[in-house]
């Protein structure tokens, strides 16, 4: 009995605290140095309204693998390779698969006090995926060299709970659309507000608000009136054992604009942490 309490009492040390993140906006806490996370997430765009000259009728869905590298503490590696497919609801089932972007990205965390903390986050767009598609927004794989700086900032007036804030700058250069003109997508300010709260050790529910405000209303050659798009998202993490967790949100689009987009973005994904003692 003795040694079982102990184990119990370590693997509860284990897993205090592990579902940290929110669901979408960058936590300032980085993965720990030496330790490496490797993940597989799922985001899917659904119910578009589109508007009078377009009418969306198309479903997304991104599938991504991502890894996380401590490279020592507060500074962080990321990595992450994404797919794509489109789905038409209709009687005649049409679906397509591309290869998506591949997204390289570094953070610092400059200042990580028991109460506070601050960080930057920068991150460079590889653009592999398809850009001759209109129906694609900026804020997926659109086959476009893309650049991003946002500063990050954590309060955490207690062990359970935290108060996160990004805001950032998104450079997005040119879609090469052949044989049609190339369009040069505007760039935008990107902003997120997350409450998260730890029930335990081995749980965390967020509620978080995201943000896109481009420097132009069109956005794609089809999206042409889409300049603020807002979105807010209840999400949970869960430790299903020590290191290894799953999370799940939900997207509700809060602006019309986003809803001719789409109106619901489901999220899951699922992360295990290696590394450490």
């Amino acid at each position: 009995m003795r040694r079982l309490t102990l184990l119990l009492c370590v693997c509860a040390l284990t897993a205090e605290a592990r579902p940290y993140r929110a669901i979408v906006n960058r936590t300032a806490e980085t993965t720990p140095g030496g330790h490496l996370e490797l993940g597989a997430s799922y985001q899917g765009f659904l119910f578009g309204v589109g508007h009078p000259g377009f009418p969306s009728v198309l479903h997304w869905h991104q599938v991504a693998a991502h890894a996380r590298w401590g490279i020592i503490d507060g500074l962080e590696l990321d990595l992450q390779a994404e797919a794509l497919i489109s789905y038409v609801p209709s009687p005649g089932v049409t679906a397509h698969a591309y290869f998506g972007d591949l997204p390289i990205g570094l953070q610092w965390t400059f200042l990580d006090r028991p109460k506070w903390a601050l960080g930057i986050w920068g991150r460079v767009t590889i653009p592999t995926g398809p850009s001759r598609i209109d129906e694609l927004p900026p804020t997926l794989s659109d086959g476009t060299w893309d650049g991003e700086l946002t500063f990050l900032a954590e309060v955490r007036p207690n062990h359970g709970f935290r108060l996160l804030a990004n805001v950032g700058f998104l450079y997005h250069h040119v879609r090469e659309r052949g044989p049609d003109p190339d369009f040069d997508v505007p760039e935008a300010v990107k902003w997120g507000v997350s409450a998260t709260f730890n029930l335990g050790n081995r749980w965390l529910f967020a509620l978080e608000a995201v943000g896109h405000h481009f420097f132009r209303p069109d956005i794609t050659p089809v999206w042409t009136n889409n300049q603020h798009l807002i979105e807010v998202i209840p999400g949970v993490r869960f430790e299903i054992i020590p290191r290894l967790v799953l999370e799940a949100g939900l997207g509700i689009a809060v602006t019309p604009q986003l809803r001719e987009l789409y109106q619901v973005r489901p999220l899951l994904g699922l992360t295990y942490e290696l590394g450490g003692k």
